[in-house]
């Protein structure tokens, strides 16, 4: 009975493995290790960990593409086509990179080995030929570190440029790190390995990590961080041969940045924060730093502006920026952060501003005010930004404004929520003195000064209108 059933078993596993047609879609899996075994030379390097735990058939990604100009059909359906590949790493997928013709998708794997005590991290990196409006998987390569975010990774020409961290850390020694940028040539023909033709030595100092990378033609700036940001900028001409040119220590750091141009010469505007360490109570500023690049050898601090106890959720949400060459003004969402006492105060601000970039100054023009309230619930609309006919239209929480984009004045607002009744699952208050008062079922939790300040206990304030927290919220 047992060999009948385990012979079913292995016939139904078959059968759920037959494919429709060839495997032309889906890519080799032998080439994972290939790609896992190449140095800068093009030669074999057996001493690259193998992060796939010996799997290599741990993790599969697909590719799903469609006509974005065709109708629907009669079933309400658009036509899709799909392909996928097997990819090594023992991790998640961190990235995806999308030109014209060509997607990338990065891997991270992670190996620690018990015997030696270290540990280290390699990227892998698929690439696909889109331009037959299929995403066909062409060739693999791999560099050791993490990428930190999309704006890691980059196409130039017929060539991959990618910039890691690597952590290498043991029991018997100090964590250190490697920053460095990766350029691989994509192949040609029947090739299918993208092996690495040049590199940066490690870039900042040791024991920090990149923070934001832009690559812009034939530069790439980068900033590292541990107390300070280190600057970079890498000159990119000679991909066989990257370095790093110029250096600028800056306070504080950044995690997205923007080549702009101002009267015909080249900056940098980046979004970031800076910490104060100084008192009992820690606390940071918002901050935007416009570099003169104009010298790559030098670079310079044309202007900066800070808000201290702010926050903008650009720093690691890049679609809520909104920068405007012809006008030259950045609109950035903003939230102010708590206080000591762990709420906002009288100049609490949840919105937009708006700021005018200038050679010699940052300066913000005017707020654009949303619905202030610490409930988040499913509803809830991450910050956006648009600008039609000389209007912007912004979007933050649960509310739509529309404002002049010149003078400033709000000309329409729509409440998401109107005629809503909701609860507040969870207020993201804390008292710092008395309590914590988070992630209770609330109905709504509102923390006044003065209560705070008068009791070791926080009152709970309820919309009239309040629902329990099990109805649903639409």
């Amino acid at each position: 009975a047992a060999k009948r059933d385990f012979d079913a078993l292995a016939q139904q596993v078959v059968d759920d493995l037959q494919l429709d047609g060839d495997c032309s879609h889906v890519f080799q899996i032998s080439l994972m290790q290939e790609a896992k075994n190449k140095t800068s030379s093009g030669a074999s390097n057996n001493t690259m960990p193998d992060l796939s735990g010996g799997n290599l058939i741990n993790q599969f990604v697909s590719i799903l593409t469609f006509d974005m100009t065709a109708d629907f059909g009669e079933d309400m359906t658009i036509a899709t086509k799909s392909s996928g590949t097997f990819t090594s790493g023992n991790s998640y997928l961190s990235s995806l990179y999308v030109t014209e013709d060509f997607i990338a998708t990065v891997n991270n794997g992670y190996s620690y080995d018990f015997v030696t005590g270290e540990s280290s991290s390699s990227s892998y990196i698929l690439g696909f030929n889109t331009s037959t409006g299929v995403a066909l998987p062409f060739c693999v390569g791999s560099v050791p570190g993490a990428i930190t975010n999309e704006y890691s990774i980059n196409k130039f020409n017929d060539y991959i440029q990618i910039a890691t961290s690597e952590w290498n850390w043991s029991v018997n020694t100090n964590a250190t790190t490697s920053n460095k940028i990766f350029v691989l040539r994509i192949p040609e023909g029947d090739a299918r390995i993208m092996d690495v033709v040049g590199e940066t030595e490690h870039l900042g100092k040791d024991g920090e990590s990149i923070y934001a990378v832009r690559f812009f033609e034939d530069i790439a700036y980068v900033v590292t961080y541990q107390q300070v940001e280190p600057f970079i900028i890498v000159d990119m001409s000679d991909l066989t041969d990257p370095k790093a040119v110029g250096e600028l220590e800056v306070p504080g750091f950044s995690t997205y940045l923007h080549p702009i141009e101002i009267d015909g010469n080249p900056y940098v505007l980046s979004i970031g924060e800076e910490w104060n360490f100084t008192s009992w109570w820690s606390s940071s500023s918002s901050k935007l730093t416009l570099f003169d690049v104009s010298n790559p050898s030098a670079p310079l601090i044309a202007a900066e502006f800070h808000e201290s106890n702010t926050y903008t959720q650009a720093m690691y949400d890049f679609q809520a920026i909104r920068w405007l060459p012809e006008s030259k003004l950045l609109i950035l969402p903003k939230s102010n952060r708590y206080n000591y006492r762990g709420y906002y105060g009288a100049d609490s601000f949840q919105g937009f501003v708006v700021y005018e970039i200038g050679v010699n100054e940052v300066k913000p023009l005017y707020n654009l005010t949303h619905n202030d309230t610490n409930c988040w619930y499913e509803a809830s609309i991450a910050g956006r930004s648009f600008v039609f006919d000389s209007n912007i239209t912004t979007i933050f929480g649960h509310t739509v404004i529309s404002t002049d984009l010149k003078s400033g004045e709000k000309s329409w607002e729509f409440d998401l929520d109107d005629g809503l009744n909701y609860t507040c699952s969870y207020d993201y208050s804390y008292n710092y003195r008395y309590n914590y008062n988070y992630g209770n079922e609330y109905e709504y939790d509102h923390i006044h000064e003065e209560d705070a300040l008068d009791s070791a206990n926080v009152n709970i304030y309820n919309y009239d209108d309040a629902i329990s927290p099990s109805d649903d919220v639409n």
